[in-house]
């Protein structure tokens, strides 16, 4: 049902059905509207109903702000904070892709681009069980088709990615495995500075990575310059070829691509086409993401996509102890407990290869007494072990139910 109207408006918010809502999600541009809505909502709506807000400027958590709880909103959005983590992250990483730590940093998930020279590619995944170093497991394979949930045919291709669970120790070996050089990246270029870009330069200035900054807007450029002492800020034109490749050639060897608009993909392929180690790119439209691999953009990131994760893993904070999303939204990886007396016996008595688990579902590896233990077909599972499902997004409800 969709109703036009203000979210402000008691007259609209009852219209949309605010009086039965479990939940109250504002995630308009403007953030005072979001509040505003959630706090009228708060008041006209049930007395039990979750209200989340998206706020973009960081004085809304600040300490001599009222705090969400205060204002009676259950929780505030601020995703330029979590994806200029996510970058810093990405630039620290020194090979192709993302590296990612869960379970309190037992078991990694890797995200691989896979080139030509890889020795996974036009391999099936039952015949790269030698090669991969062990304990480790290919959790999901990502290209031009989106997610799948792989099997022991899946062959690999070039110009996918792949996301492996595997252990801290391992991580050097699946580094040479990716067919990509590894990268040290010791001064980025940061071209667009909106709240993501000035997150981003405040945590590399903190880490004493002092980026030069290309902003557009004078007057943004000017602020910036204020508030940012140990940065180059830069006014111009983000994508003019002369300028970037003086960048480019002079220092710059990871670039980081804010700007708006599809144009930011090409923007990024032209920096790594002037041999830029690294590359990170805006992008709402994660359907260019098998084009991006192709071009070695190492990072696609959006927004509204981290909004909607923010979200989901809020809602299910009381169902798994760990949310993390894969692909554009279509898989997740969920850590659960298994019961210590389970409705389905067959749980704790069978080898995984003998369960009917979920269409869309597998299990990624379990956490035994502090040991971490990557699935196989003849793995059984204990009571109490701590498991990393492997799901695409249709499958979660079921998975959840099936942990019983």
């Amino acid at each position: 049902l969709v109703v036009t109207g203000s979210g402000v408006s008691q007259a609209c918010l009852k219209q949309a059905g605010v009086q039965k809502a479990d939940m109250v999600i504002a995630v308009t541009e403007v953030d005072e509207v979001n509040l505003i809505a959630c706090m009228t909502a708060e008041r006209i709506g049930k007395r039990d109903a979750v209200t989340i807000a998206r706020v973009r400027d960081v004085s809304y958590s600040a300490e001599d702000t009222l705090s969400a709880k205060e204002l009676g909103i259950d929780m505030l959005i601020g995703p330029e904070e979590a994806i200029a983590e996510r970058v810093t992250n990405l630039l620290g990483f020194s090979g192709a892709g993302e590296m990612r730590e869960l379970a309190g940093g037992r078991v990694l998930l890797l995200e691989m681009p896979l080139s030509a020279d890889s020795p996974f590619v036009h391999e099936t995944l039952a015949d790269l069980s030698s090669i991969l170093p062990t304990p480790s497991l290919v959790a999901g394979v990502y290209g031009a088709n989106g997610l799948i949930i792989p099997s022991g045919t899946t062959q690999l291709r070039s110009d996918e990615r792949v996301e492996i669970l595997t252990t801290p120790e391992n991580l050097a070996e699946f580094l040479i495995l990716s067919g990509r050089p590894w990268h040290q990246v010791r001064h980025t270029l940061i071209i667009g500075c909106g709240t993501i870009g000035f997150h981003l330069a405040q945590r590399l200035e903190r880490l004493r990575q002092y980026p030069t900054i290309i902003e557009i807007d004078p007057d943004r450029a000017r602020y910036i310059a204020t508030k940012l002492p140990n940065s180059i800020v830069l006014q111009g034109d983000g994508t003019d070829i002369t300028l970037l490749r003086e960048q480019l050639e002079e220092r710059a060897e990871a670039v980081v691509v804010l700007i708006d608009g599809d144009h930011a993909l090409l923007t990024g392929a032209y920096c790594k086409f002037l041999g830029a180690k690294k590359v990170i790119v805006r992008g709402e439209n994660l359907a260019y993401t098998p084009i991006a691999n192709k071009l070695e953009i190492d990072a696609m990131l959006s927004p509204r996509r981290a909004v909607a994760g923010s979200i989901l893993r809020f809602i299910r904070q009381g169902r798994f102890d760990q949310v993390v999303m894969l692909g554009d939204h279509e898989g997740e990886i969920i850590e659960l407990s298994v019961p210590a007396n389970p409705k389905k016996h067959a749980l704790i008595e069978q080898p995984l290869s003998d369960i009917q688990f979920p269409i869309g579902s597998l299990v990624g590896a379990i956490i035994r007494d502090g040991e971490v233990i990557v699935a196989n077909g003849t793995t059984i599972l204990n009571p109490n072990d701590t498991v990393l499902m492997v799901a695409r997004t249709e499958a979660v409800a079921a998975v959840s139910k099936f942990f019983d």
